[in-house]
């Protein structure tokens, strides 16, 4: 990761961190995910039958990402900024549907990068930066992140500090639109009830998503309110459910080759992640929000 500083370290996911989690490897992700990749919550509105099916889930993820681009107000011949682009599902989206006239996407794992270089989308530009050290050189006309505010904070943190991570964030995005542009975010989150030192939280802090945490609604209300207005928010936990089981679903489907590429124990860790998380979802211990954000027309003094 370019740049990146101690301090940045401490205030959430590290590069090793992502990497830990996500260069486990193209191929073992390519037996569960979509054939694009997506490695996020779909979108399954009027999608019907086996949530399992390749076609379904490729037709529900895409309708995620046409969703995110919309909200984040999208055209063609735009700037498109990418805050955790993953393997590029997006970016490819608004390249080929939008035309975009330039988009940068950002990510920490190597494995993703390289994946999405190789895809050879006109206009894009992949980089390993983090977003604390992101200096366009003019500002983007939307932005998108999705699944990356989960690792912007992590458990060991008091409230105050991690409101003052997300302030942070919030205050880079809002330097990067012009006013009223639009950030489109998805992420996950804590509801009523749960706090972050339960079992749960400790679980997938532990073996699947290290130094991350969940945010609760009302942190990202607090910490957007300088710079953003909320004009759209979803709660799709119920759209979670199904996704999830999808991925568990055909994870366990392709079972003989995911031990043989990753080895049984990695294989168990991952089906033991994705059950327990559609538990939780079915529980409503965490939920899974789209939340629309439009720049204040003037920045706060």
């Amino acid at each position: 990761m370019s740049g990146q500083t101690d301090q940045h370290s401490r205030a959430g996911a590290t590069a090793a961190d992502i990497q830990a989690h996500y260069d486990v490897g193209k191929e073992f992700y390519g037996l569960w995910l979509d054939p694009d990749l997506t490695y996020s919550c779909a979108l399954w509105d009027g999608i019907t039958g086996d949530p399992a099916r390749t076609d379904l889930l490729l037709k529900a993820q895409h309708a995620k990402l046409r969703y995110h681009l919309s909200q984040a107000g999208i055209t063609a011949n735009d700037r498109l900024l990418d805050i955790g682009c993953g393997w590029g599902s997006l970016l490819r989206t608004a390249a080929e549907e939008t035309g975009v006239r330039h988009a940068v996407g950002l990510t920490l794992s190597t494995d993703q990068h390289a994946h999405a270089c190789s895809l050879g989308l006109p206009g894009v530009d992949i980089r390993i930066q983090d977003w604390r050290d992101h200096e366009p050189d003019t500002t983007y006309d939307g932005i998108v992140s999705i699944g990356a505010f989960e690792h912007f904070t992590h458990v060991d943190m008091s409230r105050d500090e991690r409101i003052t991570a997300y302030h942070a964030f919030f205050a880079r995005c809002a330097a990067w639109l012009p006013p009223l542009g639009r950030l489109s975010l998805q992420t996950i989150a804590l509801t009523d009830g749960h706090d972050l030192d339960g079992p749960v939280p400790a679980f997938f802090a532990r073996e699947i998503f290290p130094g991350s945490a969940l945010p609760r609604l009302s942190d990202i209300t607090t910490a957007c309110e300088p710079y953003f207005a909320i004009t759209a928010l979803r709660e799709d936990s119920a759209d979670y459910v199904r996704t999830l089981r999808a991925w568990s679903t055909r994870l366990l489907q392709a079972r003989d080759k995911a031990e043989s590429l990753v080895g049984p124990d990695t294989y168990r860790r991952y089906r033991t992640y994705l059950r327990a998380s559609e538990i939780v979802f079915t529980r409503r211990a965490s939920t899974l929000y789209r939340i629309t954000l439009r720049r204040l027309r003037c920045r706060p003094r």
